[in-house]
């Protein structure tokens, strides 16, 4: 089986791993399932010669991590952490760059770094969108073909969410006015 093929699967792996990403309400299980499609999309951008795709999400595994027991662990809780991760981005891409296009996934895991940092979970959503697109064009010129259909469905996904969020607000309203 031919390895772009072998990359390609790798990456429906991360992107099932995502799927339900932007549908939690625990910051916990969101970055877990962050955790689990970093592994897959290293390994997909990996395979497919992708470095400046592969950076951002090895660095977000060791993120993911330390962000996961933010609540749990003091050492977790420092504001080092997320200036650490971004430079860290920065001076792996740096020491890999070929192309302009690298820089794209480092400038969109920079955002990634904060949105995850961030306890609100609709924040880090909503900054998801900018990094979707920003990986969505990355992906074009990398060949995933997996990574656009990934970042297509995640921007569907957030925008299914805050549509029903407000829809189910809607509803609380509406109840607490018969209340009344």
């Amino acid at each position: 089986m031919p390895v772009k093929i072998i990359a390609q699967i790798f990456g429906l792996c991360a992107m099932v791993a995502l799927f339900s990403i932007y549908q939690q309400t625990d910051r916990r299980k969101l970055i877990r399932s962050k955790l689990f499609a970093d592994a897959f999309w290293v390994v997909h951008y990996v395979m497919l010669g992708a470095y400046g795709g592969a950076i951002p999400n090895f660095v977000g595994i060791l993120r993911e991590f330390i962000f996961i027991n933010r609540e749990k662990k003091k050492w977790a809780n420092l504001i080092v952490w997320p200036i650490l991760f971004v430079a860290f981005n920065w001076l792996l891409g740096y020491f890999t760059f070929s192309s302009p296009i690298n820089i794209m996934p480092i400038a969109a895991s920079t955002l990634v770094t904060i949105s995850l940092w961030n306890r609100n979970p609709n924040i880090t959503k909503i900054l998801s969108i900018p990094v979707s697109m920003t990986f969505m064009v990355y992906d074009f010129f990398v060949g995933s073909w997996v990574g656009i259909a990934n970042e297509s469905l995640a921007i569907v996904s957030i925008i299914i969410y805050f549509i029903k969020a407000k829809k189910n607000k809607g509803r609380v309203d509406h109840e607490e006015n018969n209340i009344q």
